[in-house]
């Protein structure tokens, strides 16, 4: 399991203390553009992920900083990061975000939805872009349960395309994300404190 150094509201400085302790991390993950811009400007030898909601406007600040985009939610914010990447000469790698809990308060599509949009993406053949994984929010209540269905899509989308990262857990339920079959955790606070 890969571990996600989530960096917001953190100076380049605590993040060099970070990779000092732990050389055993290799990506890092920012929420909100320009928050993002110092940390993932000044560490580009690390994967750079993008993990939270992303407007359209922004799609040209994030894509070139940036290796992996987790949030994507919706099939015009992915034709606008084609796109975008394709100016820029380079392949946007990406995750769906799923909105597993059903939750109003949190971005993503419906577990419903996400087979019809992979087949989308396939049928599309869209060039900058390429799927690599899911992405998830987990709720304050349900989460075996939810972690468990998203194992589940995972592996139903794997049926459809290949794909290696299935991003669920922070800082309090990542042990139960990755007994659930998480490929991926997003730590912040926990490799902070």
């Amino acid at each position: 399991m890969k571990v996600l150094a989530v960096v917001k509201g953190r100076s380049v400085l605590e993040v060099e203390q970070l990779l000092e302790r732990d050389p055993s991390i290799d990506c890092i993950g920012e929420n909100r553009w320009p928050d993002c811009d110092a940390n993932f400007k000044h560490f580009q030898d690390l994967e750079r992920h993008f993990i939270g909601p992303l407007q359209k406007n922004k799609v040209r600040k994030v894509v070139p900083i940036c290796e992996v985009i987790q949030s994507v939610d919706s099939w015009e914010l992915l034709q606008r990061i084609d796109m975008v990447a394709a100016e820029f000469g380079k392949v946007m790698k990406f995750c769906l975000q799923v909105n597993v809990a059903e939750d109003s308060a949190k971005s993503g599509i419906e577990a419903d939805e996400v087979d019809a949009f992979v087949r989308k993406y396939v049928e599309a053949n869209l060039q900058n872009v390429k799927m690599v994984g899911l992405m998830t929010i987990g709720s304050r209540t349900g989460q075996k349960e939810y972690f468990t269905k998203m194992r589940g899509i995972f592996d139903s989308v794997n049926a459809i395309l290949p794909i290696e990262i299935l991003s669920m857990g922070m800082s309090d339920d990542y042990q139960l994300a990755e007994e659930c079959g998480a490929t991926m955790v997003r730590l912040g606070r926990k490799l902070f404190q």
